[in-house]
């Protein structure tokens, strides 16, 4: 299932102009009352600086990951004297292991319910300036039952209110909303929190129905208001599967816990819980659990439900389809400055592009890069890699090499219902189907079940004319949201004459007469014109006939271009990134600063279907690669 990756704390610069950005919003947007460029050369100089750049460049919010939990920690009244707990502790005592499962579990944000002012003085007492709750004590209107509860290092408050949910007998209890924005990314998003009645004082069904209906209210309500921001619901419902299918059609939501709906269908997580943590749909939920031990039941009369959230990085509204050509063999040399084919200056004239992109630094091969391109993840497996060109012959699945399952860009779109493709002409390739076919590809945890084969379309042709042919006459028929195109023949024709001859040359110019058609097709297709980025990387340049190709320049220094909706014409990739820098002619290492590698392609792709980073990706898992105009990208 996919995990999430912790962010790297940001450079002094951007954290002062994130905290800048903090304050300023804090100020205009108090918390409310309680009820209230040109087309690059051949030869590209060293990027300036990234912390100047980052002065200068606006920069979209990148993915965001957290931990979230709903907890009933049982009212204090209920084992105060003349309670109807006997025998437990109190609820202050109670308080300091709700403390210590906070920590245990690391939760960024929690939805208390039957948080009373004995628990909630006690928390405050315990965790000092390090956790903040609304309502909380210290509330104009008074403290409430219900609060919601964030790390002040993770989260800083930007607005709260609270709205009146039937509780007993229909009388009206303040349920707390906070919008929080995530110190690191400054990604925003709204908690909602309830406590619904159970039938313990007679039939409450119209007063949970009424609650549910005004949740459901509220979470259009803020999406509308605010398109940037998720909205997740926690809470203690006294519902089970029903209360799924009451509020997640009408909120466009899903559960931590599964379940979906599909048209006139409504499929609730099994489980039987009365406890739910949901969210829209631009927030993704991966390791759910139910925590109930000796521990836990001696701290409450309800288990502890937590969850990871990850949020994918905002992109331009109407990307719906993606076209990536790698193409191995591909030098920078012969694709740009002026001997460049006339669609590479095109595509440089109306997007942006880098001719100084690199491979992966453990080897320059086609096959190497292309498993990267697809998943993010460097070569050797001892770091985490995918394996694949760690040895001379090719596994049988790209799992086998890496020795744990390999996620890639065909899961994440697949997994949310989009349609996928895979085009070749070289039979090394049928790796990629062999890695995520029906027998090997992993489960699915988002929504609907779309199966294992995370591939729907796959083909291997003699050449690339026939491969571009079939892609072409599928997508007539129904487009795909993703489709993955290798051009062979610039590699082939370069392995027979060097990489410089004149077969080498024509086949260059073969290759982009491909993407040019590839474009035109895009342009006729009804559903994906306007709607489409084309990708367009060599994954490896020229190749030594003996010996590694690993160190030479021609061969681990590749282009790169980007144009779509969004784009911005003419622009340079690294203007447009400045936590890349241009690494001149080298080939840096992992550590330091970066360049842009064939391997951030990955995340750039979620991001614009927009899906969470690939699991365990190494290469930008926080999706901060960006091929727009961020004044474009919504929450920017």
């Amino acid at each position: 299932m996919p995990g999430t990756t912790a962010s790297p704390r940001p450079s002094s610069v951007r954290r002062l102009c994130a905290v800048g950005l903090t304050l300023a919003t804090a100020l205009l947007v108090a918390p409310a009352a309680p009820d209230a460029g040109l087309a690059p050369a051949a030869a590209e100089p060293v990027a300036a600086p990234v912390a100047a750049r980052s002065m200068t460049v606006p920069q979209t919010t990148p993915a965001t990951g957290f931990r979230v939990a709903s907890f009933n920690v049982l009212g204090a009244d209920h084992t105060a004297p003349g309670g109807n707990r006997k025998g437990w502790e109190s609820g202050t005592v109670r308080t300091d292991r709700v403390v210590s499962l906070l920590q245990e579990h690391t939760l960024d944000v929690v939805g208390f319910q039957e948080f009373q002012p004995p628990q909630a003085t006690r928390f405050a007492e315990l965790t000092g300036a390090s956790w903040q709750t609304y309502p909380g004590l210290n509330n104009p209107a008074g403290p409430s039952v219900n609060s919601i509860g964030w790390r002040t290092d993770v989260w800083t408050l930007l607005e709260a209110r609270t709205l009146p949910i039937p509780y007993f007998d229909g009388v009206p209890s303040r349920m707390p909303a906070v919008l929080l924005q995530n110190v690191e990314t400054g990604r925003r998003v709204w908690f909602f929190n309830t406590h619904n009645p159970a039938d313990v004082r007679g039939p409450a069904q119209g007063y949970r129905d009424a609650g549910f209906a005004m949740e459901v209210a509220l979470a259009n309500e803020l999406r509308a208001a605010y398109p940037d921001a998720p909205f997740i619901s926690l809470g203690d419902k006294n519902e089970r599967g029903s209360y799924y299918c009451k509020v997640a059609p009408g909120a466009d939501m899903w559960s931590a816990s599964g379940g979906y709906v599909d048209g006139s269908t409504c499929s609730p997580p099994g489980g039987g819980a009365i406890d739910w943590i949901m969210g829209t749909k631009d927030a993704f939920f991966n390791s759910y659990t139910r925590v109930w031990n000796d521990f836990v039941s001696k701290t409450s009369d309800h288990p502890l439900y937590t969850a990871n959230v990850v949020v994918p990085a905002s992109a331009p509204v109407g990307v719906d389809h993606v076209v990536v050509v790698a193409v191995p063999g591909l030098t920078s040399a012969i694709a740009g400055g002026s001997s460049a084919p006339g669609e590479a200056t095109r595509m440089a004239t109306n997007g942006t592009s880098t001719t100084n992109a690199r491979t992966v630094t453990e080897s320059t091969q086609a096959d190497a890069n292309l498993i990267s391109l697809l998943s993010g993840r460097r070569v050797f497996p001892k770091g985490g890699g995918h394996g694949v060109g760690s040895k001379k012959t090719l596994p049988s699945t790209v799992h086998d090499s890496a020795g744990q399952y390999v996620s890639s860009l065909f899961d994440l779109a697949h997994n949310n219902s989009a349609r996928t493709m895979f085009a070749s002409s070289r039979k090394e390739t049928q790796l990629v189907l062999r890695s995520w076919n029906r027998k090997e590809g992993g489960k699915d945890p988002y929504g609907v079940d779309d199966g294992t084969a995370k591939i729907d379309r796959f083909k291997i042709m003699r050449d690339d004319s026939r491969s571009v042919g079939w892609w072409r006459d599928t997508i007539e028929r129904k487009p795909a949201e993703l489709s993955v195109i290798e051009l062979s023949g610039v590699l082939k024709a370069g392995e027979d004459d060097g990489f410089k001859g004149p077969a080498y040359q024509k086949a260059v110019r073969k290759a982009f007469q491909k993407v040019a058609g590839i474009r035109r097709s895009i342009a006729k297709s009804p559903a994906m014109n306007g709607t489409t980025l084309l990708i367009v990387t060599g994954t490896g340049g020229a190749q030594k006939s003996r010996g590694s190709s690993r160190t030479w320049a021609q061969s681990y220094k590749v282009p790169m271009w980007v144009t779509g909706p969004g784009v911005p014409a003419g622009s340079d990739l690294y203007g447009l990134n400045p936590s890349f820098t241009s690494p001149g002619t080298q080939q840096p290492s992992y550590s330091g600063s970066q360049p842009i590698r064939v391997g951030d392609l990955t995340n750039l792709v979620t991001r614009l279907l927009g899906v969470p980073p690939v699991p365990a990706s190494s290469m930008d898992p926080e999706q901060r690669f960006q091929v727009f105009d961020p004044l474009l990208v919504p929450g920017s």
